[in-house]
């Protein structure tokens, strides 16, 4: 498996489910919630969160295979049947990338005699802008989403299972800033950026996010 192929669900569900539970936590806390009612809330919108994003991942990336598949289909039926239009549109797209006219009448010649599965495969890929290889894999990608997801969002309701007092809430936003930071120097594996930079960007989300939470709790705590 590559690690690369999943690093976009591990960090929007880390992330997710880091901004989305501290800001709750702390809005259910500075609103005068009990220390039951805290966990309620932030064990519901752990498993709930979970649940709904690795579906809507593995709704996402099966659309996205489902369509690639209808593309694929759609234009060997098309080949078959009108084949000088979809060569007279490969001939368009090659102009377009920087191909002579020779070599255009040679690519478009090995196409239609000897090989049009890789016509519609090029074809396709050039028109939906995917290959078959960089696909996502629903149940993986939906799985890694409900893992990171779950795994993120734990950091801000671990501390209330102690007590449900300010040094409680201290913890929960260090502790999620913390784990923001690392998500963001994690991903730095793959994409070579400064991981001082990184971490910030990540860990500035989070706490904008936990402000938000805090002050929508103050303002309801105030009616």
């Amino acid at each position: 498996m590559q690690l690369q192929r999943f690093i976009r669900d591990f960090v929007f569900g880390m992330e997710d489910g880091l901004v989305s539970n501290l800001g709750l936590v702390l809005g259910v806390y500075v609103g005068g919630g009990s220390q039951f009612a805290i966990l309620l809330a932030g064990l519901a919108s752990m498993f709930a969160g979970a649940f709904s994003m690795s579906a809507g991942t593995y709704l996402s990336a099966k659309s996205q295979r489902e369509v690639y598949d209808h593309e694929i289909e759609h234009a060997k039926r098309s080949l078959k049947n009108n084949p000088k239009k979809y060569l007279k549109e490969m001939r368009k797209i090659l102009r377009l990338e920087g191909f002579s006219k020779q070599e255009i009448s040679i690519l478009i010649k090995h196409f239609e005699h000897h090989n049009p599965t890789t016509f519609v495969t090029n074809y396709i890929q050039k028109k939906v802008g995917i290959t078959k290889e960089k696909l996502d894999a629903p149940l993986r990608n939906a799985g890694v989403m409900f893992l990171s997801f779950l795994l993120g969002s734990a950091f801000p309701v671990l501390p209330f299972l102690l007590n449900s007092t300010s040094t409680a809430a201290k913890i929960a936003i260090s502790l999620t800033i913390l784990a923001l930071f690392g998500v963001g120097v994690a991903k730095t594996k793959f994409t070579h950026r400064s991981k001082f930079k990184s971490g910030f960007e990540i860990a500035a989300v989070g706490i904008g996010a936990g402000v938000i939470g805090y002050l929508v709790g103050l303002i309801l705590s105030w009616i």
